[in-house]
């Protein structure tokens, strides 16, 4: 009767997903299993950052808005030069050149164009994000439509986080063991119940915002957290 209480309380301790059963219940075993759950958790950093920068124009000739968009958009690709930014980490996402017009007397009236030239770059290096849209502030006309941060390598953190579950769950497996006075065995199964990677954060409230309106700005990429779940049982001896 003292053994049954004592294994109440470790089994209520550890919440509903931990249960001590007969294996021919539910495993097929000739002994009995120990089912419990193991948490996982682990904060990092985000090491990259995805900036979407837009460079502009407005006005009547076509030719000459394609030709300030270019020189534009040159400037900020010499200054990311100087930054080691990869071919490959820039790409155009955007290049548009629309009518602007305008309502008068009931109708409508073109006035001029608006080009637009947006460009995405993948920046590896985060420590550089100051001084990068610090460099790109100089382009006058160009705005910044958002920065998201995330993580170059996001499989090797679910990994780690894995880890965490299985020594969570393991611990768990043997304080229920010991205070029932049994001796836990092998493992008999492992079920991943789930791993969650933090949602892409972008920064709020950069939108549409002037680089020149940044350059004095510090921007934290703060830190958020990867979690695994697993499901264990394990036999006992």
């Amino acid at each position: 009767m003292k053994i049954i209480k004592r294994m109440f309380f470790v089994l209520v301790m550890f919440g509903l997903g931990t249960t001590l059963s007969s294996a021919g219940t539910d495993t097929g075993l000739s002994g009995k299993t120990i089912k419990v759950d193991g948490q996982g958790e682990i904060t990092s950093e985000p090491d990259q950052v995805t900036i979407q920068v837009g460079v502009i124009e407005e006005g009547v000739s076509v030719e000459d808005l394609v030709a300030k968009v270019k020189t534009k958009t040159a400037r900020i690709l010499t200054a990311l030069k100087s930054f080691d930014v990869p071919k490959k980490d820039l790409q155009t996402t955007q290049y548009s050149i629309e009518p602007k017009n305008e309502y008068a007397n009931g109708k409508s009236e073109r006035v001029g164009y608006v080009v637009n030239n947006s460009l995405k770059i993948n920046l590896k290096n985060i420590s550089q994000i100051d001084d990068v849209l610090g460099a790109l502030s100089t382009n006058d006309t160009a705005q910044l439509d958002g920065l998201t941060f995330g993580f170059s390598e996001p499989a090797k953190l679910q990994v780690e986080a894995l880890k965490l579950a299985v020594e969570d769950a393991h611990a768990k497996a043997m304080a229920i063991a010991n205070e029932a006075g049994v001796e836990l065995g092998p493992v008999y199964s492992i079920e991943q119940k789930g791993v969650n990677m933090p949602t892409i954060r972008p920064m709020a409230a950069t939108q549409g915002i002037q680089l020149d309106m940044l350059s004095s700005i510090q921007v934290e990429p703060g830190t958020d957290q990867v979690t695994a779940q697993v499901e264990v049982v394990y036999t006992l001896k």
